[in-house]
């Protein structure tokens, strides 16, 4: 906006040599006031002017106005031009452009007035009294120039030089980039304020409403303009509001209620050079947030991808599971793969649930697959997933398999032995290769996923028998856990009676049974063939059976011949070794000579040996390893 046409000829001299796009129009004073309002309403963002008219137009328009600096040189240079007119020299102007102009009287050896002007309507009347005191030559911008000539003063104006007007170009294209940011950012806020699901009030200092967004007035069931500028506590409980402002501390999670709602809320102080400034609260229907929640957890929960248990959850005071549980928490803090051996029922998922939950993958799925339950010929496209038109009934855009859902996360591949060798090699290649390839595809997937395995059989048995691949083993065997048989860690079974007898009676809302000692004792005798899993079946019986009544022997007739029969198999074992076991030396040597003659006896079948022993096929493969037997 030039208030002068020689100022606009130099614009347009700078835009075309420094190759930027402005609009430039003449106007001084009102004129460039209401020319800069019509430019403004077409899309203009940002006005450059000087002198009096850039400060009319700040002062009357919103937009931001950057002013052309009327610099000392060009002051001086209107001076030393004007002295040529005479020696007693007003400078007529707002105060930003006079100021400092009576300094510079010694240095041009003339005497000079600084006539500052408030308004266009003050620029007359004081060129008109400057005339009166003698002032005999004025300096100033167009509009002083006009009024000294009519009144027969001689006039010099004050110019801008490009220098002058780049610098103000430059400011102006950094201010266009700031608030344009500012202005997607105002945006962005407001979008988020719209949208939200969460409604927001924030108030001033004095607690009153200065912000209401839509979800707002729809919790509260108020407009905004009913809610705005009114106290917050007028909508919202005070007492919450009044502790937030007294203490400058957040409150987070607060439940109310208003009317028929409950809103859960969160109240954040707003603090400026530790003042309080304000108050921003946030707050939800809590029927919305439940129904929100529970739809997640049956989601996750269906699917099976998460891990619901944590080593605070397995019960034991048996020392050598307590070893298992030190080992697994070392080997949560890990990525490499484990394999948990151990009898069916024993607690192998229970303990992979806890090795995730300890790690740093907890945050991530834990997807849990059981390799015997699914059939041979889905199995692959379950681990793997597949493409379209991969196989007839191939689901439309393909299927995720259990792998991609696990990434990030932990993969649980149960009765691993029961995987198809053909599937074993595809698994050796995702071990190798960190991706997967989907059934009937060729595109590579990457996945970060941590395997952990289990089983019941003897996987280096299976090995040998070629049923498992070796490189495969080698790969899942980085790490080892083998869960004992209840029936080697008695000392549990009262405790886990306890744990699982409330469990389940509290779950199923009936009385308590009453285990008396005998028999309790005979369910400490048994040798729990099905471990756990086993005992909890019992318990489950006998909490329909004897709800509020003493379990007497007579009650598990059942495992009390079992257990019966296992004494007198044990009896009739010891006469039958008798004749052919040399007993002499230590324990060791004697529990080693039995093993080795009993292996001769069944002709090394391990799993008849282990029956005959009433041990575990682990705690005998552990030994036959402490002694280098194959």
């Amino acid at each position: 906006m030039a208030p002068y046409p020689e100022l606009s000829k130099i614009a347009k001299e700078v835009l075309k040599e420094l190759e930027i796009d402005a609009r430039v129009v003449v106007g001084d004073l009102d004129k460039g006031v209401m020319a800069a309002k019509r430019l403004i309403e077409e899309g203009v963002e940002i006005i450059i002017s000087r002198g009096g008219t850039a400060t009319a137009i700040a002062q009357k328009l919103d937009e931001p106005v950057v002013e052309i600096i009327v610099s000392p040189y060009d002051i001086i240079r209107a001076l030393t031009e004007a002295k040529k007119y005479g020696d007693y020299i007003g400078v007529v102007g707002f105060q930003n452009v006079i100021y400092g102009s009576k300094g510079l009287e010694e240095l041009l050896k003339v005497k000079i007035d600084e006539l500052e002007i408030k308004a266009e309507t003050d620029v007359g009347k004081v060129i008109k009294k400057a005339k009166e005191d003698d002032v005999q030559v004025i300096v100033g911008d167009a509009v002083s120039v006009r009024y000294s000539k009519n009144l027969g003063l001689h006039s010099v104006l004050v110019a801008s030089g490009k220098e002058s007007i780049s610098m103000a170009l430059r400011e102006a294209q950094e201010l266009l980039v700031v608030r344009r940011r500012e202005k997607a950012k105002a945006e962005q806020f407001k979008a988020i304020l719209d949208f939200t699901y969460e409604g927001i009030i924030a108030t001033d200092a004095e607690g009153k409403v200065s912000l209401v967004n839509p979800a707002a007035e729809k919790i509260l069931g108020k407009s905004k303009t009913i809610i705005s500028n009114q106290p917050a506590t007028n909508v919202l409980p005070a007492l919450a509001l009044k502790r937030v402002q007294e203490q400058g501390k957040p409150l987070l999670g607060e439940l109310h209620r208003i009317g028929n709602t409950v809103i859960v809320q969160n109240l954040v102080p707003v603090i400026i050079n530790n003042e309080i400034t304000g108050t921003v609260i946030t707050f939800q229907d809590a029927t919305h947030l439940q129904d929100v929640e529970s739809k997640v957890r049956k989601e996750l929960y269906l699917k099976g991808h998460v891990a619901r248990y944590t080593f605070e959850d397995i019960i034991t005071r048996s020392s050598a599971m307590k070893k298992i549980i030190d080992e697994a928490k070392q080997f949560a803090q890990t990525d490499a793969a484990i394999i948990v051996t151990g009898e069916t029922g024993s607690g192998k998922e229970m303990l992979v649930q806890s090795i995730h939950n300890a790690s740093q993958r907890k945050d991530g799925p834990f997807v849990a697959v059981n390799c015997a339950a699914v059939p041979e010929n889905l199995l692959e496209s379950e681990l793997f997933g597949y493409e379209e038109g991969a196989f007839t009934g191939a689901r439309r855009g393909g299927k995720m398999g259990l792998f991609e859902l696990a990434h990030n996360g932990t993969i649980f591949l149960d009765e691993i032995g029961e995987l198809p060798l053909k599937l074993q090699s595809r698994l050796l290649r995702i071990l190798q290769e960190k991706a997967i390839i989907r059934v009937g595809g060729d595109r590579v997937i990457p996945i970060n996923v941590r395997i952990i395995a289990a089983t019941h059989r003897d996987l280096e048995e299976e090995v040998a028998k070629g049923n498992f691949r070796q490189d495969l083993y080698y790969r899942l065997n980085v790490l080892r856990l083998s869960l004992p048989p209840l029936r080697e860690r008695k000392e549990d079974i009262p405790l886990l009676i306890d744990y699982l007898l409330k469990k389940i009676c509290k779950k199923a809302n009936r009385g308590l049974p009453i285990i008396t000692d005998e028999a309790l004792k005979i369910l400490c005798s048994y040798n729990w063939p099905g471990n756990v899993r086993e005992l909890e079946n019992v318990l489950e019986r006998l909490s329909v059976l004897k709800e509020d009544l003493h379990v007497y022997p007579e009650d598990i007739d059942e495992i009390k011949k079992k257990v019966a029969d296992n004494v007198n198999n044990i009896e009739n074992r010891q006469k039958s070794c008798e004749a052919s076991i040399k007993l002499s030396g230590n324990m060791e040597d004697m529990e080693k000579e039995i093993i080795c003659t009993t292996l001769q006896l069944v002709k090394y079948d391990k799993e008849e040996a282990c029956k005959k022993l009433g041990i575990s096929k682990t705690t005998l493969w552990r030994k036959l390893k402490k002694w280098n037997i194959s």
